[in-house]
């Protein structure tokens, strides 16, 4: 990928709160230009739209040139929203769109070594995945999967959302626009596209389909 002019990469994650940035990558790597985090976990669909906007005009960016979309898991209503508008942002524009686990984005964005990588799945349950970062790599070591947070294994490292009190100690951070850029650039810098699609990751069902666990895949 040429890298000589830069380029503007838009980020949009709904695992649970909107987190929408500008990362901007040339020659001497992947810098962030703006990023807004909406105020809760609900109300994606009527917010992403201004931030995107908003960003743009704070990034001086008409169009970006790809757009990345989190792919969760989360939660049903959330996923759609951003993914939604990450299509539509990508057919307006006529800009390709890829898509990055919203796990992988968290894991990436704690740093190098063993990660393990929880998003609220409510229910008392969590959404999780055990990855080991190494520079802009993310090799996934297990799941993701749905579990109880009592029955997770211990990790050197636990990156959370939010602070939970069954996980004292755990790394509170978010979908980082710059950790997904990362993410997204290294499966296309080595001609792994194939692993970038936008199709969402739910791990179960609905709540209008009683919350049955479906199987899943990567």
């Amino acid at each position: 990928m040429n890298q000589a002019s830069g380029m503007n990469v838009l980020t949009i994650d709904t695992s649970d709160r909107s987190v929408v940035g500008v990362v901007r990558r040339d020659q001497s790597g992947l810098t962030e230009l703006a990023r807004e985090i909406s105020a809760d976990a609900r109300h994606h669909a009527e917010t992403l739209t201004p931030m995107v906007q908003r960003l743009l005009e704070a990034s001086d960016v008409t169009r970006p040139d790809m757009v990345i979309v989190g792919t969760g898991p989360g939660a049903f209503t959330g996923l759609r929203a951003g993914l939604m508008t990450g299509r539509a942002l990508s057919r307006g524009w006529n800009i390709p769109i890829y898509g990055v686990s919203s796990l992988e984005s968290l894991a990436a964005a704690t740093g190098d070594g063993e990660v393990l990588a929880v998003i609220d799945a409510r229910r008392r349950e969590v959404f999780t995945l055990r990855a080991r970062v190494s520079g802009d790599d993310v090799e996934v070591l297990a799941g993701p999967t749905i579990a109880a947070p009592s029955a997770l294994e211990p990790a050197p490292t636990v990156a959370v959302q939010r602070e939970w009190q069954e996980l004292p100690g755990a790394v509170v951070v978010q979908c980082e626009p710059v950790a997904m850029a990362r993410v997204a650039l290294a499966y296309l810098d080595r001609g792994e596209e194939a692993k970038l699609g936008v199709e969402p990751q739910y791990l179960r069902r609905p709540d209008i389909h009683g919350g049955v666990p479906q199987p899943h895949g990567r």
